[in-house]
């Protein structure tokens, strides 16, 4: 499996990953249309990308499903966001001023640079948007391994 960097997806099609992660694995693309305030067409051009690029598998007028590769990549998407909204908040803004302004940049933060911020913090567990997702990044597992 390719190495996640971070900058895979533009920042749409990033949320609309996450969206969809949020909503279980599975979206209808009316649903992720009225969500974005967005036409359904645009969502269906957007959904074929993502599914070209394997994240999902998108049946035309039944919706998406997230791949595995996927769901992994949402996870972490879902983790930069938190850790960089955590980041902010510890500088002065508050809890929906963090998260609002971490989707305005998290896109130009490497998945390096995640996980160093992770690592500089001590492998937070509670973000100010959620719970952050440990797996497969910067933290060791129980077993010691990454």
């Amino acid at each position: 499996m390719q190495e996640i960097t971070g900058h895979e997806l533009s920042a749409k099609k990033a949320e609309y990953l996450k969206y969809i992660h949020m909503q279980g694995g599975t979206a209808k693309t009316s649903e992720i249309a009225t969500h974005f305030s967005v036409a359904p067409s645009t969502v269906t051009k957007a959904l074929t990308e993502i599914a070209k690029a394997g994240y999902l598998e998108h049946s035309p007028y039944h919706g998406v499903k997230l791949t595995p590769r996927g769901g992994d990549y949402a996870r972490f998407l879902i983790r930069r966001h938190r850790i960089v909204a955590l980041v902010l908040s510890r500088h002065g803004l508050e809890p929906d001023e963090a998260c609002r302004e971490a989707k305005k940049i998290e896109q130009y933060f490497s998945k390096d640079l995640t996980d160093r911020m992770c690592t500089s913090l001590g492998h937070p567990m509670m973000s100010v948007c959620g719970e952050i997702e440990h797996d497969h990044c910067c933290c060791p597992s129980s077993d010691g391994r990454r």
